[in-house]
């Protein structure tokens, strides 16, 4: 086992080395040095990583202690964000304009610390922690002009609330005719607040749209894209709120007193605009109080001068309604503005020849309404009481049209007076209105936009400043000029008593593409299911198709080429023809023409219907079929179905206009 050398004296560094292998040779002390080097290994290791979380703690101990106070001043601003919101709810201004401020200066604090994060030399070198950040970093902004909307729209609100002195269960009624004249003032004068609200509103929408919702925010998407749309449709409404700041005043007599020759439409026998013109009215403002506002019956006008007026109607007019054109038909036009100019004339041409008609020398405008106007306001207010009758949301039309109909012989009214009541339910529902307290007005003027948009309240003014508004607005009922595919469908009941009332409409749009261009197939369908009675008959209208110009008919499925007529205004092609449809009859009408080329392009196609004031259709289609696939549409919901790569498919209400895109 040893080797001596020859040498006198031992080799001891040879001895200890095969004492050495001797010794690991031995199992357990193999072992126990094994696990000494793992120890040895194991200590240096931890030495190593106290040292570098030490240097990674001196190196990132501000953004530690950043990225905490980042955290609590978000969710305090969050806070406080929510309860400003929910004090708003209350009408508690004073209260929201603290909680907003204080959200406010969280957020900025917040972004503050966000910033000083970013500045780090080695997160600045990371690109995916740095698009993390920055996401952050715009939804931080995001609330920061949140929180300063929601300031401004209360400080609004509060100026305006300190004009009711104090008392906010006051009613427009018991102002004196000094605080109408300062609460339409402070309207007048609010627009560069409201585009100031409107203006954080969109910087908070910018920086939302940056937002990547991927990452850490993936959990976080379906609430921000739920934000995203509550924005919009605040954007959309301070929009229209700007606009009724400078509308409003000027329509209510601020600062000068106006006088509008007021239409009353009845759609139960529907005309182009909304409805027969059975009752005019003279309304008179000034500071926002109703001077004067007499209705009448709009025969009272036409039957005095039957004889002295001789105006060649509208053709389809004259072959299937009269002979002559008076005041009730008006309407012809479906153009709003066309039909006002033609309503004032005919009303200054009859007034001068009819020494009982009141003389009025110029209008400030015309206004159109229909008793859908009413019945909404009429579920704000609540039901008015007239000659013992209460009139409500649920009766309001059916009960008026048997009142002035039927009702009036019972009463011994006569057939001269029978509509005059008309104008006591118009006094009676002035004072309901003027009674409601703040709340209430929110509510009445959300009503007058719902019904501005769908056309059941049509506006024209003289002044070209106010119909400009209006007109933007999408509130004047104008025919829509536009560069892309068109349509209106435009029935006119002549003759058929109030039988629109029993009658259901559907509407299918198809276009499909061929070789030779765009070609369109209108289906239009009637459902009669009423009964012959005092108020119902055989339905008779006379229908046009408003398309675009250049647009050329092929045919008509139900008529032969003869009986279709044609001819173009307004900027648009337009197709016509009499029906009739009977009680319990279903008929449907096909109508097929190609589009003229300046609607095609190999980039993208857009289409807008334009409803018709007065008439909804309930059921509607609208099925699109291109030889391109297409890459995106709008607007994208949920009533919108991809068919095929290259087609689709709309069905929904046609109780608005509505506006289609598609890009190839």
């Amino acid at each position: 086992m040893f080797h001596l050398s020859k040498s006198k004296h031992l080799n001891f560094a040879h001895l200890l080395k095969a004492a050495d292998e001797l010794a690991n040779r031995i199992p357990q002390i193999k072992k126990r040095r094994r696990i000494r080097r793992i120890y040895k290994l194991l200590k240096y290791f931890c030495w190593s990583m106290v040292i570098l979380f030490s240097v990674w703690f001196i190196l990132f101990s501000n953004q530690i202690l950043n990225a905490v106070e980042l955290y609590y001043q978000a969710a305090l601003g969050k806070t406080n964000l929510e309860q400003a919101i929910a004090l708003g709810r209350q009408n508690k201004l004073s209260q929201v304009m603290t909680a907003a401020s204080a959200a406010e200066n969280n957020f900025h604090l917040s972004i503050y610390r966000l910033q000083e994060i970013k500045d780090n030399y080695f997160i600045n070198k990371s690109d995916l922690l740095l698009s993390q950040l920055n996401n952050i970093e715009s939804l931080l902004i995001t609330a920061q002009f949140l929180s300063k909307a929601v300031y401004n729209g209360a400080s609004f609100g509060y100026s305006l609330e300190n004009l009711l002195v104090g008392d906010k269960k006051l009613n427009f009624a018991k102002f004196s005719p000094e605080n109408k004249r300062k609460v339409l003032s402070k309207i007048y004068e609010s627009a560069p607040e409201l585009n100031g609200i409107k203006a954080n509103l969109d910087l908070a929408y910018l920086n939302l749209e940056r937002v990547s919702l991927e990452g850490l925010l993936f959990p976080f998407k379906e609430k921000v894209k739920q934000i995203e749309n509550q924005i919009q449709d605040i954007r959309l409404i301070l929009e229209k709120a700007v606009s009724m700041s400078q509308l409003l005043p000027a329509l209510t007599g601020y600062p000068n007193k106006v006088k509008y020759l007021v239409m009353l439409e009845n759609n139960d026998e529907l005309r182009p605009t909304g409805g027969f013109l059975g009752t005019y009215g003279i309304l008179e403002l000034w500071n926002g109080e109703i001077i004067n506002f007499n209705t009448h019956d709009i025969y009272h006008l036409d039957m005095p001068v039957k004889d002295k007026i001789n105006v060649i109607p509208p053709e389809p007019i004259k072959k299937y309604l009269a002979p002559k054109w008076y005041l009730r038909d008006a309407n012809w036009s479906p153009d709003w503005p066309t039909a006002a100019r033609k309503i004032d004339w005919f009303y200054q041409t009859e007034s001068r020849l009819n020494p009982a008609a009141e003389r009025i020398s110029e209008f400030n405008g015309t206004i159109a309404l229909t008793p859908k106007l009413i019945t909404d306001i009429l579920n704000i207010t609540g039901p008015v009481t007239v000659e013992g009758q209460s009139y409500n949301q649920a009766n309001f039309q059916d009960l008026l049209e048997y009142r002035v109909e039927k009702g009036y012989l019972v009463l011994g009214v006569s057939s001269w007076q029978r509509k005059e009541v008309i104008g006591e339910i118009a006094k009676e529902l002035k004072n309901k209105i003027f009674d409601l307290p703040p709340a209430g007005w929110f509510k009445a003027i959300n009503a007058l936009l719902d019904n501005l948009t769908a056309k059941n309240l049509l506006l024209y003014s003289g002044d070209s400043q106010l119909e400009n508004i209006i007109i933007d607005n999408g509130w004047g009922g104008e025919v829509k000029a536009v560069a892309s595919d068109y349509l209106m469908v435009v029935d006119a009941n002549l003759g058929a008593l109030k039988t629109d009332a029993s009658l259901n409409r559907n509407l299918k749009y198809e276009v499909s593409q061929g070789n030779n261009g765009l070609f369109s197939k209108l289906t239009i369908g009637y459902a009669h299911h009423g009964q012959v009675d005092w108020k119902t008959s055989v339905y008779k209208s006379y229908t046009r198709i408003y398309v675009p110009p250049g647009s050329r008919l092929i045919k008509v499925i139900g008529y032969a080429p003869g009986q279709v007529d044609s001819g173009s205004e307004l900027g648009k092609t337009w197709f016509g023809f009499y029906l009739t449809v009977e009680p319990g009859e279903i008929k449907n009408f096909i109508i097929e023409y190609k589009l003229p080329d300046a609607v095609s392009s190999p980039d993208n196609y857009g289409l807008y219907i334009q409803k018709q004031s007065g008439k909804d259709i309930e059921e509607a289609v609208v099925d699109l079929n291109f030889l391109n696939d297409i890459k995106s549409y709008s607007p994208a919901s949920l009533s919108i179905q991809k068919v095929s790569p290259a087609r689709l498919k709309w069905e929904g209400e046609l109780n608005m206009d509505r506006s289609f895109k598609i890009v190839f």
